[in-house]
């Protein structure tokens, strides 16, 4: 259990750091990329690496932190997310409306909605998207948004025009970029939970300690 909460930073920053990758019906071309995360938050890594694996209809993120790997992969067919913890073979698995008493894990398969790459915002309530410009992101042709929500938190992604995918992001004290970009459908096997994870019952965790760093 403690393991778990101390990937728990680490993956909700992640996860919102990654709405308009997987909160869109998937319109985005399969490929492979180096992925590379930064933070300033107090509660989250300052640092982490990984991979992302996009295909047609599932979306895998592997992760690097303080010695923990961790994968997280989306099933947009069935609006699944599980979260993979390598190390002691163990996951977890959240379903599009299930509830959560934790309040923890955010599933970003859940609430997808048709994609248009030339407004980023048209089927998202109360956001808004202001197109910089057009930029290049590591060898890549991108356009460049901003975005605010309803709040008036302001948020920067600049997507693929091929991949119709975002390869950076910085919204708040987080940025992620990906590089070494490889166009083409990743391995299957990648989608799918190792027959030898066992599945973590989360109603035997308590909820007062999901939220911040592990006690000793």
């Amino acid at each position: 259990m403690k393991l778990a909460r101390r990937v728990f930073p680490f993956i909700l920053v992640t996860l919102i750091a990654l709405p308009w990758a997987v909160a869109q019906v998937p319109q985005f071309s399969p490929f492979t990329a180096d992925m590379q995360m930064t933070s300033t938050n107090e509660h989250a890594p300052h640092d982490m690496t990984g991979k992302i694996f996009v295909g047609s209809g599932h979306m895998r993120m592997n992760m690097s932190s303080n010695g923990h790997e961790t994968a997280i992969i989306s099933d947009f067919a069935t609006k699944t997310v599980a979260i993979l913890m390598i190390e002691p073979k163990m996951y977890m698995e959240h379903k599009a409306g299930a509830s959560s008493r934790h309040g923890v894990v955010s599933n970003p398969a859940e609430d997808m909605k048709p994609f248009d790459p030339n407004n980023p915002c048209a089927s998202q309530p109360d956001v808004t998207c202001k197109k910089i410009g057009v930029e290049t992101v590591n060898g890549r042709t991108c356009d460049h948004w901003e975005i605010t929500d309803k709040n008036g938190k302001v948020s920067n992604i600049w997507i693929d025009q091929k991949l119709n995918f975002p390869i950076k992001m910085v919204s708040g004290e987080t940025t992620i970029v990906l590089s070494n970009i490889k166009e083409g459908q990743p391995d299957a096997a990648l989608f799918q939970i190792p027959s030898d994870f066992h599945r973590l019952d989360m109603g035997g965790m308590p909820p007062q300690g999901m939220g911040g760093p592990p006690k000793n």
